[in-house]
Order: structure tokens, then C-alpha cells, then sequence
């Protein structure tokens, strides 16, 4: 099983993975990259998805109307995203150059298609000391998806963040969701360690994230710390049996919890509202 992709540099698609390429049953996960002028014509098919702008300036079409998706700066701007439910036509085409993430899963097609304004994103700061990080809310809802749940995480040089860890994979009662963390680094040169772990199988694995980045966490718990002068994005895109999640701790973390929010720590943890 293959938990760790690299972006590749050559053609639209700088990451592609779907349920059969991630072994798993749920989401699919893209990355797309669209020179100036550049078109990627494709329809939703069976899957509900939520489009989110990394960086650049694009057009999305769909139904007869086009809207603008941008983002300049991927660690201070919230974009405004959008979400298109199962068998939706639609174009994406670059104004400039555009770099746009797109998460997917199976859905009954019970919502329609949308902007979602970047205004309605919630962001918070969760966590305290070298576990601080910045929470942006893309997608949490019933009213939203019909399985998707989409966040973005900013965690600032040297923290750690999905902690305590946590495990969503049917065990100790958790509900059963597959995640993807796709990664940006601010610098590029950065880097983080992910580890995949569980304490009833031989599951434990540590993984060196690169800038762009995909980890596809299938079961375990799976926290992340980043290096020293590494400011670092992840966007995760779950799907499960449920829409809602039920997420575990690893007991043996259970007394960090709640912990204690300590002084501010003087850098961006997330994006400018």
C-alpha cells in the first residue's frame, strides 16, 4: 500500500489519485495545474467535489455561468471555493496560471452546485504551546456536502499539529473516514515528518513530506510536526460511511487535552480574514 505521493511537473495534473490507485473506498483526490489560457473541459460523474484555488487566478464554468476563483498568497488569503455535486459539466481555465485542488467522493447528487464565498469560512486557532496551528473550516456541514468534509490547516515553523493524535478508523468506536494531507512549505525547501501509527497492529511509519506532497492516511493515528523554519499549509479532504466524524485520541495523550492555550506565537497560523 502506497500512503505518500510526490506532484509531478509534467501535464494538467499534478497529482491524481483515485479510490483504486489509494486502496481505499471514498475520495479522490486531484491536484491541477493550468498555464495561462490553458482549458481542463471533465464532468463530476459520480462524485460530489469541492474545488479549492492554491494559488493563481481561473475561471470555473459550470451550468451556463463562469465565476472566478483566485488566491495570491496561500498562507494569508481564504479564497472563496466552490462545490459541485454528481454529474456536473464543467471547465476550468486559467486567467493566469492556476494551481486548484480538487477532493472527491461518491455522492446521490441532493445539493446544488455552488460558491461558497470566502466570507463564509470560519478560521480559528486551536491547540496551545508547539501544538498551535490555524484552522480554516471549508466544509463541515450537511448542508454543505453529502459526504465531503474539507479543512485547511496552517501551522506555524517547528509546530505539531493533528495532536493529541487521533485515529478515524472504526476502532475504539471511531467512525470509519479516510483523509489526504496535501502539503505546501513556505519556504518550498521545507519539510515536515507525518507518522501513521496504531497500538494493536505493527502499524508505524514515519514519513518526510516534501512541498506538494500527498499522504493518504487510511488508518492509525497520524500526527505531523514541522521543521524548524518551515511555515506549512495542508488541505485534508475526508470521507467516510458518515458525513460526521468520530475521532479517537491516542489515550496515552489523553492528559494533554485540554490543553492550556500559552503565549501567542508571534508568526501566521492562519489566513488574514
Amino acid at each position: 500500500m502506497n500512503r505518500h505521493y510526490h506532484s509531478s511537473r509534467e501535464g494538467q495534473y499534478a497529482l491524481n489519485v483515485d479510490p483504486q490507485k489509494a486502496e481505499w473506498r471514498y475520495i479522490s483526490f486531484k491536484v491541477v495545474n493550468l498555464r495561462h489560457g490553458e482549458k481542463l473541459e471533465a464532468d463530476t460523474g459520480s462524485e460530489e467535489v469541492v474545488f479549492v484555488p492554491l494559488v493563481g487566478r481561473g475561471t470555473l464554468s459550470f451550468g451556463g455561468k463562469s465565476y472566478e476563483l483566485k488566491r495570491k498568497d496561500l498562507f494569508r488569503d481564504r479564497p472563496d471555493i466552490a462545490y459541485l455535486p454528481p454529474r456536473t459539466s464543467f471547465t476550468l481555465e486559467a486567467i493566469d496560471a492556476l494551481e486548484i485542488a480538487l477532493g472527491g467522493a461518491p455522492a446521490e447528487g441532493k445539493l446544488p452546485a455552488r460558491i461558497i464565498p470566502h466570507d463564509n469560512i470560519a478560521t480559528a486557532v486551536r491547540g496551545g504551546a508547539n501544538a498551535e496551528r490555524g484552522v480554516s473550516t471549508l466544509a463541515d456541514s450537511d448542508e454543505l456536502t453529502e459526504r465531503l468534509t474539507v479543512y485547511e490547516i496552517h501551522t506555524p515553523s517547528g509546530n505539531w499539529s493533528s495532536f493529541p493524535p487521533h485515529r478515524h478508523d472504526t476502532r475504539d468506536n471511531s467512525s470509519y473516514h479516510e483523509e489526504t494531507y496535501y502539503y505546501r512549505f513556505q519556504p518550498e525547501d521545507g519539510f515536515a515528518i507525518q507518522r501513521i501509527y496504531t497500538r494493536d497492529t505493527d502499524l508505524d511509519v514515519a514519513i518526510p513530506v516534501q512541498h506538494g506532497d500527498v499522504v493518504l492516511i487510511h488508518e492509525g493515528y497520524h500526527p505531523v510536526v514541522k521543521a524548524p523554519g518551515t511555515n506549512a499549509y495542508y488541505l485534508n479532504v475526508l470521507a467516510g460511511d458518515v458525513r460526521k466524524i468520530t475521532a479517537i485520541n491516542d489515550p496515552h495523550y489523553d492528559w494533554i487535552t485540554p490543553a492550556p492555550l500559552c503565549a501567542r506565537i508571534k508568526t501566521i497560523v492562519h489566513p488574514a480574514t
